[in-house]
């Protein structure tokens, strides 16, 4: 318990280390600003720039659709909490809407960081998959954010990416996508599915022996309400691709998962999985009973392969204002 509540400090800390810098423009709903739409600031940025373009961004909830096409490289957006600066859409699948489209705030500008934003998808669970975050290029960095969802909340396309200190909600296979992705000290939080339906935290996409894989690192998982878990089976995530990926190390699990861990995805075989877990701890730290393609490790030779350091090569490109462990905690 200690672990949440320190998490939840951080996470609420508006004191704590930031992206300072001063803003190119500004954004304000109430007029106040340059703009009054994130997309017209987005649009006025320059093309293809070396250096950072920062847009602070206000309170406020904004209803739109945001898209950082990959020409618009280095784009900061700085919130003023994820409480307060929020993105909200509400495409989805069961709208007519492809996986992919339904994303609230699209990425494909390298380069592309932000902190002190709520990213939400409002379809609900009924609609099956609605992403709030789809991000789709290198070197992007998510700092004290909040993704905000149901199925597909964060859909982790492809690239290098980094997420500090944000907050997850979803119920199946919220975090997705064949990204080189890692989370760390971060609260992921179920939601309670459709009758009928489980969860599965993850579904990594790799389909090859290429270099992605998911990465939870000192994360806290939990119920996001006391009846989230009341007769749903819960597992830590399926194989979305033949070769998918997905690590889960020193981070605590406050929830009680299936013991087998992880299970099948629904009509695919499993080929050549890598599911490993690593000095987790609560209340299924047990993985005695785990499923036979998941494996555990105590070795930290192992799991450095999976480090900020060794696994997105971000001591080369993460700023020291997002706070991050290089390597093992």
């Amino acid at each position: 318990m200690a672990i949440v509540i320190l998490l939840l400090f951080i996470l609420q800390c508006g004191g704590c280390q930031n992206i300072s810098h001063p803003p190119n423009v500004i954004v304000a709903k109430d007029g106040s600003g340059n703009y009054n739409t994130i997309m017209a600031a987005g649009f006025v940025s320059p093309n293809n720039s070396i250096a950072q373009y920062f847009i602070q961004i206000r309170q406020g909830i904004y209803e739109e659709y945001v898209q950082i096409d990959s020409w618009k490289m280095n784009i900061v957006f700085i919130g003023e909490g994820m409480d307060k600066t929020i993105i909200s859409g509400n495409k989805s699948y069961g709208g007519g809407i492809g996986t992919y489209d339904t994303a609230t705030v699209g990425v494909d500008g390298k380069g592309f960081m932000t902190q002190d934003i709520a990213f939400r998808n409002t379809a609900g669970a009924a609609n099956f998959q609605a992403v709030a975050l789809r991000a789709s290029a290198e070197f992007t960095a998510f700092y004290r954010c909040q993704f905000d969802g149901f199925q597909d909340t964060i859909y982790t396309h492809y690239g290098k990416q980094f997420y500090r200190e944000c907050i997850i909600l979803g119920t199946i296979d919220f975090i997705c996508g064949d990204a080189t992705a890692i989370f760390q000290s971060c609260l992921i939080e179920v939601r309670k599915p459709l009758k009928g339906q489980y969860i599965a935290i993850t579904a990594q996409q790799r389909s090859d022996n290429g270099a992605t894989g998911l990465v939870l690192q000192n994360c806290t998982l939990r119920l996001a309400t006391p009846d989230a878990g009341d007769n749903v089976a819960m597992y830590l995530g399926w194989p979305w691709g033949n070769f998918s990926r997905t690590v889960i190390m020193q981070s605590y699990i406050d929830m009680l998962i299936n013991p087998r861990g992880w299970i099948e995805f629904e009509g695919k075989s499993i080929v050549q999985p890598y599911y490993l877990e690593y000095q987790n701890k609560g209340v299924v730290a047990d993985t005695k009973r785990r499923v036979k393609w998941a494996s555990t490790t105590n070795d930290p030779r192992i799991v450095s392969n999976f480090t900020v350091r060794n696994f997105i090569n971000g001591d080369k490109w993460i700023p020291s204002t997002i706070p991050h462990h290089l390597d093992l905690l």
